[in-house]
């Protein structure tokens, strides 16, 4: 199969353009749809088109230009109303060029468009070039339903709403019917097929004249509050904010932050203010505004300045309006090196020769909000820089795409029946590595999952604060320990700890009697005469902290730790098993954090080593 890999300029994803669908912007100019994050190049730079058509191959070439001389007013007319897509488009002028006959016959009996919907749209099309509104009676409840305010800056006026079939069309008289973003609009407002029909501007404003003098006061006040999305979302990004959620109350509007894995209440937004903020953060997030009573998530790619941010986002409805939570990951830096993400040189080792076994159990580890699925990313980074395996991903929920790596997402309300199926298809798909994802919740997946060890290598994340109680904790959920004795090949455990600010960072003395009150033995405390901590600056906003730190804990099984396992041993044996095998507690590690400098006493505390 031929193919034309091509990296998609909006989220930098590498994709096959010969195999991914046409939009439908532009009916007779469509580009090319990247498969992960859903954006075509119609807006890209002009840079990147001439350089993804001047190498792109013939087959591809032919196909646009057989949708750019495809000029007829019904094909368009179709598209922009989203009756058809461009490759349904393409599909059925390949076959009228094969058989000869009309297209509306072949786009019927390829069962892409209804007889009667057919049928209306070439009806329009012979009655109707250019509309005239002074001889048209206009509907005043498809203005107020699209907004009299959005039909003045698209120049748009609603006609009439008519049901075909199961579809409704809306005939809409527009100034400009090629605006492919105000059909996008008005078809996402209301629901409904778009047919757009050519009026004049000043009809157009004549039109909607009165009903803007009605939205006038309103307007006022909104314009007051317009703009507070925009600069919150900037301000998140400004700040590496990994999560930013938005819940009204019955006074204010709550806005939480969580930086460094630190929830932080920012700012309240007044409770006039909602409605816009809101309305502008649903029309950011790409969710449709018009719907406030159903839950809706969705996924876009934002940039400031010259990074890339991922927001995942969910909109949920309350008693007081509608929460926002939205999760935002910075795609320039989420990928890490191992030597990034902190690993030893010798655990690094360790790692890579548990990651080179062709069959096997590698574990990672963290508690919840721990960074365990940065990790997981960069081992899959890591195993995908080896063309020579086949790798698959199964996770819950994809967080970006990495090259050379099949990746499922199954969602995060996915469920179990299709979880199932998707892990009974390993066997067929027969992949060299398999990928879990925050899957191993349950005795019923334990089950599913350990029946492929001796066929593959299986990384997995597994929610819990040791290694040994990792290990404790599969044995728990019904897996066999014989079999686990032998599958398991290392545990990578993780925690992650607030770096002390460089820039206002001070040396404070502790006396040996307050760290052992604090928590620390005798000999961990006469090891610690001088700790540091962070006065806040401007560079760290005031906390005294700036970023975050992964410490480690890994556990390489010994022979005596795997008859530990399969005799199923309690903790206490398994972690003096473990110790005696050479691990070093993630305790150890956090202490050695201290005393560098690196962290300070209270997030040793914090953390419960």
């Amino acid at each position: 199969m031929p193919e034309y890999i091509v990296n998609c300029w909006n989220c930098l994803g590498e994709y096959d353009a010969l195999s991914a669908v046409w939009c439908s912007c532009n009916p007779s100019h469509p580009t090319k749809v990247c498969p992960f994050c859903l954006q075509c190049f119609c807006a890209a730079p002009q840079s990147y088109a001439d350089k993804f058509w001047a190498s792109a191959p013939d087959e591809l070439l032919q196909d646009r230009e057989m949708l750019a001389n495809a000029r007829g007013p019904l094909g368009e007319a179709l598209v922009r109303a989203k009756a058809i897509t461009s490759d349904q488009l393409l599909a059925a002028l390949k076959a009228q060029k094969s058989s000869g006959r009309k297209l509306g016959e072949v786009l019927v009996e390829l069962g892409y468009v209804p007889k009667d919907t057919l049928e209306y749209f070439l009806s329009q099309q012979k009655s109707v070039t250019q509309l005239s509104l002074k001889e048209t009676v206009i509907d005043p409840m498809l203005i107020a339903a699209i907004g009299p305010r959005e039909c003045a800056r698209f120049q748009v006026v609603p006609v009439s709403r008519e049901r075909l079939s199961t579809k409704e069309i809306l005939t809409l008289a527009m100034a400009r019917p090629s605006d492919g973003e105000a059909i996008d609009f008005v078809q996402n407002v209301t629901g409904c097929q778009v047919l757009p029909m050519q009026a004049s501007s000043e009809d157009i404003k004549e039109v909607l004249a009165p009903f803007l003098q009605e939205a006038a006061a309103p307007a006022e006040k909104e314009r007051a509050s317009s703009g507070l999305a925009t600069e919150l979302i900037k301000k998140a990004l400004a700040r590496n904010v990994s999560d930013l959620y938005v819940e009204p109350g019955e006074q204010e509007v709550a806005i939480h932050m969580r930086i460094d894995g630190i929830l932080y209440k920012a700012k309240p937004v007044p409770r006039e203010h909602q409605q816009v903020l809101v309305s502008e953060l649903k029309r950011l997030l790409r969710m449709d505004p018009t719907f406030s009573d159903r839950p809706q998530e969705s996924r876009v790619v934002m940039r400031s300045g010259p990074g890339h941010f991922e927001v995942i986002a969910h909109c949920l409805p309350t008693r007081f309006g509608e929460n926002l939570s939205m999760k935002i990951i910075n795609r320039d830096t989420f990928i890490k090196t191992f030597d990034q993400l902190g690993i030893s040189a010798e655990d690094e080792r360790l790692l890579r020769t548990a990651l080179s076994a062709r069959s096997g159990l590698v574990l990672i580890t963290a508690p919840l909000f721990h960074g365990s699925t940065t990790t997981l990313y960069a081992v899959m980074s890591d195993l995908a820089k080896d063309q020579q395996r086949k790798i698959m991903s199964i996770e819950a929920q994809s967080v970006c795409p990495i090259p050379n790596v099949s990746q499922i997402s199954l969602g995060e309300n996915g469920n179990t029946e299709a979880t199932f199926t998707t892990l009974k298809a390993l066997a067929t798909i027969q992949p060299d590595v398999c990928v879990l994802g925050d899957l191993l919740d349950s005795a019923s997946m334990i089950s599913q999952m350990y029946k492929f060890l001796g066929q593959m290598l299986v990384v997995a994340t597994l929610e819990a604060s040791r290694g040994v109680q990792a290990v404790q904790k599969l044995l728990d959920m019904g897996m066999p320990p014989a079999e686990l004795s032998q599958a398991l090949l290392l545990v990578l455990n993780q925690r992650l700890v607030r770096k002390t600010c460089p820039e206002c960072r001070e040396s404070v003395e502790m006396s040996p009697k307050t760290l052992e009150m604090m928590g620390l033995s005798e000999e961990e405390a006469a090891t610690l005469g001088h700790v540091s901590q962070g006065q806040g600056c401007a560079s760290c906003s005031g906390i005294g902290y700036k970023g975050r730190m992964a410490i480690f804990e890994l556990l390489w099984p010994s022979q005596n730790f795997r008859k530990a396992v399969s005799r199923k041993a309690g903790e206490k044996v398994l972690d003096k098993e473990a110790a005696r095998g050479g691990m070093v507690l993630l305790r150890e590690r956090a202490l050695a954090s201290v005393r560098q400098g690196i962290t300070t006493l209270e997030e040793f505390q914090k953390g419960n080593f």
